[in-house]
């Protein structure tokens, strides 16, 4: 089963040299895309025209690719919430790590598995913009 591994979730730690705002945007911003990948809300996940994602397999796509993927894929994802999240800025760059345990249905066969994975962010006139993303499968 193909799964859509878009990673957000909670900030929770920030580097010196980031503005006073910056933790609330990046934090409304990982939230609504976690929102976003189980709604197949593609409007909401704002990329980058040069947006990279690396697949759990290794293969990657670019943002007309995931928005394709977010937008047709077969399978329902139930909500979820990363874990263990540490967020560094660095300017005008974020990038985020931690942990997410997603399941997705597709009939009667439902599969969970953990993931760790990496944001990473980009600020511009508009607010964050995600420009990178991966996640790798926590094996049992």
């Amino acid at each position: 089963m193909k799964k859509l591994l878009l990673v957000p979730g909670l900030a929770i730690a920030l580097c010196a040299a980031s503005r006073p705002n910056d933790r609330a945007q990046l934090l409304a911003v990982e939230r609504a895309w976690d929102t976003a990948i189980v709604k197949r809300d593609v409007k909401t996940l704002d990329v980058a025209d040069d947006f990279q994602l690396v697949w759990v397999n290794g293969q990657m796509s670019g943002k007309r690719e995931m928005l394709e993927g977010a937008a047709n894929r077969k399978a329902e994802i139930d909500p979820f919430e990363t874990e263990d999240v540490n967020v560094r800025i660095y300017g005008d760059t974020a990038v985020l790590t931690g942990r997410f345990t997603q399941t997705a249905h597709l009939g009667e066969r439902h599969e969970t598995n953990q993931f760790r994975y990496t944001d990473v962010y980009h600020r511009t006139k508009r607010g964050w913009q995600a420009v990178s993303a991966h996640a790798s499968l926590i094996k049992p």
